[in-house]
């Protein structure tokens, strides 16, 4: 009987070791699938808006806590996993040491040839050149991109640029072109319609300070090649009325009218990898003030603030301006722009993408976007996507002849 009873307690117990596997199994069950979906249903971390941007004013930007405050019923961030960023392994391998800034800082001396200019950058213009030689990481590139301004109604107006550009400071390149220059860019606007056929040329050199930016533009109208020696600071780019030139391709060109100061590094929600915004319609990512927050993924991402002020007896339309620039890949993805009264006027954002075709999954500025609180319009610029674009963008591909980059080579290409 003593060997039945302890027989029967022992089946007990083992029943009730079941059930509790079971009950734990249940719900682990329960956690994944009820807990998650609740959080991460829309594949982000949690979302900032109207009602709860004061817990995070901290990590934002002052442009994008002024978005909360322009537009509280429509704006808001979704925060999702970091995506990581990197500079090229092989641009990383040339880069032992950092570089040296020269000629007033508007050129620089490096140890190797295409290297990233400061692996360890302490100086807030070490920042702005790591962000500005990284576009030079790719040896040549030939896209269609889209442009995009909005009116305060959210009426859109789409235009097309044709761009050619190679960096002949690229180990590709190195011996093809003149020394010294760092970009060879040629664009034909073939849309809207009042800039249809104007096109330009640049030569941008390294140094601004020995080598100041040759430019040259065609214009239909007169059919004939002119200089251009406005194509610099704040020129307002052909297709747009709200974006100047020194801030296409997030920043560009000499730093010469601003002091520049290193705010620090830290952790801030800042606008990441939104793939999405490129392989949909703009009727869909284009919204009233602001983009559609449904097609941008925002990151927490360690940043380096930098602060340029003009300096006095300079003038520009921006009269300072805070970038916010990745520590794990240079990219500016954010600015601050203030007036001459110290308002803030406008906020940017750069954001990126890793489905780029030629970049191989790496990481990539693709669309430049200005908001202007004034105006309540905005302006998209150099944007990549298959729902956007009608020819894909090619990358590293075969070079142009050195001629097609001269004022008869614009001459031939515009006509």
């Amino acid at each position: 009987l003593s060997k039945r009873i302890i027989r029967i307690l022992i089946e007990e117990i083992n029943k009730m070791k079941m059930k509790t596997i079971i009950k734990s199994v249940l719900s682990t069950f329960a956690l994944v699938f009820i807990f998650i979906p609740n959080v991460n249903a829309d594949g982000h971390s949690y979302t900032i808006d109207a009602s709860n941007v004061s817990q995070y004013a901290d990590m934002l930007s002052e442009g994008e806590k002024k978005m909360f405050e322009a537009y509280p019923d429509t704006y808001k961030i979704n925060v999702g996993p970091a995506t990581a960023c990197s500079v090229p392994s092989d641009v990383m391998a040339r880069s032992s040491s950092n570089g040296t800034m020269i000629n007033n800082n508007e050129g620089i001396e490096v140890a190797n040839s295409g290297q990233l200019p400061f692996p360890n950058p302490s100086d807030a213009q070490h920042y702005m050149w790591n962000a500005r030689m990284m576009a030079g990481t790719q040896s040549n590139i030939m896209r269609f991109v889209t442009i995009s301004n909005v009116d305060s109604s959210g009426n859109i107006t789409v235009g097309e640029q044709e761009t050619n550009i190679i960096f002949p400071a690229h180990e590709a390149n190195v011996g093809k072109y003149e020394d010294g220059l760092f970009a060879l860019f040629m664009q034909k606007n073939n849309s809207p319609a009042r800039v249809k056929g104007v096109t330009v040329l640049v030569h941008d050199y390294i140094d601004s300070y020995e080598n100041p930016r040759r430019a040259w533009s065609y214009s239909p109208a007169t059919r004939r090649v002119r200089r251009a020696p406005d194509i610099t600071y704040d020129t307002l780019v052909n297709a747009s009325p709200l974006i100047v030139v020194d801030q296409y391709g997030t920043f560009n060109g000499a730093q010469d009218k601003y002091n520049w100061e290193l705010k620090g590094t830290k952790k801030m929600v800042v606008v990441g990898v939104s793939n999405e915004l490129g392989l949909s319609p703009l009727e869909d990512t284009h919204g009233v003030g602001h983009l559609n927050p449904d097609y941008l993924n925002y990151e927490e991402k360690e940043v380096a603030i930098v602060h340029a002020t003009l300096k006095d007896g300079q003038r520009h339309l921006y009269s300072s301006r805070t970038f916010y620039i990745t520590t794990d890949s240079y990219y500016i993805v954010a600015q601050d722009i203030y007036d001459g009264q110290g308002n803030l006027m406008r906020n940017a954002i750069n954001t990126l993408s890793t489905n780029i075709g030629g970049l191989g999954g790496d990481c990539s500025i693709n669309g430049e976007f200005t908001f202007d609180f004034a105006t309540r319009q905005f302006a998209g610029n150099n944007m990549l996507g298959d729902a956007i674009n009608s020819v894909p963008a090619v990358y590293n591909g075969p070079s142009k002849d050195v001629s097609f980059y001269t004022p008869d080579g614009l001459r031939r290409y515009a006509r």
